[in-house]
């Protein structure tokens, strides 16, 4: 496999489970490499069934917009990190943002918090 251009965007958790099951719906699987492609595809896809489960795109959708408005500006690899794993506390939520304390009131903390807590699962 070759990486056509490795800076075109990242994908939430959501993307790329719809992604693997549109690949598994359409390819053919012959030869015995093709079923080491049909397992790698099949466990990915449990994998990310289960971290995701629940999420849907309309709820990726809200949470981005939600994010878009809020005051304080986020860079798209942190809102990427709320999506694929939303975080219920102020703890997480520093381990996501960089500069946390810097950039954060308390307020602030507790008002994102808030944006996020109906798409936690």
């Amino acid at each position: 496999m070759e990486v056509k251009k490795a800076d075109a965007g990242s994908l939430c958790n959501y993307e790329v489970l719809t992604l693997l099951n549109e690949l598994k719906d359409s390819t053919e699987i012959n030869s015995k490499s093709g079923n080491q492609f049909a397992t790698i595809l099949y466990e990915a896809s449990q994998y990310l069934q289960n971290i995701t489960e629940g999420q849907t795109e309309q709820d990726v959708r809200s949470l981005l917009t939600a994010l878009l408005h809020f005051p304080v500006q986020l860079t798209h690899d942190e809102k990427l990190m709320i999506v694929n794993t939303p975080p219920r506390t102020a703890l997480e939520l520093s381990l996501i943002l960089h500069n946390y304390d810097e950039r954060l009131s308390e307020e602030e903390v507790e008002k994102l918090l808030n944006i996020i807590a109906p798409y936690c699962s």
